[in-house]
């Protein structure tokens, strides 16, 4: 029996090693997710607060520039204040003008400001 047991041992002892490895790696993996997801949301948030803190500095100078302007100030903004927020992101192409432009309407619309009779579509943007 003792034999038995010398020949098994090793085996045994590799056989714990490698579920216990096997257990630990998807562990790291599921934690290595779940800090993924929480740092992607922390610079999703990032920019969508620095794009709204860019509009209200722009608006702070009066809404007479027009939605375009605004929106590249926002943009802007939000390029000097979270880089590593819009870098870790990758936003496509427009990605940025879209979250700009929304929440420039936004603002102006929480502001009273109408937007002129063409709109967002329409040619002139324009604000008075």
């Amino acid at each position: 029996m003792q034999e038995l047991l010398n020949h098994i041992t090793p085996a045994l002892l590799a056989l714990i090693g490698a579920v216990l490895t096997y257990l630990l790696s998807r562990v790291a993996g599921a934690v290595q997710a779940a800090t993924g997801i929480e740092i992607e949301k922390r610079h999703r948030e990032a920019l969508h607060s620095a794009i709204m803190t860019g509009i209200a500095a722009a608006l702070a100078k009066g809404p007479a520039a027009g939605v375009d302007v605004l929106k590249a100030q926002a943009i802007s903004y939000a390029q000097h204040s979270v880089p590593d927020a819009i870098r870790a992101l990758v936003p496509g192409d427009g990605v940025l003008d879209a979250l700009a432009e929304r929440y420039v309407l936004e603002a102006l619309e929480r502001a009273g400001i109408k937007l002129p009779s063409g709109g967002v579509d329409g040619a002139p943007r324009q604000m008075t």
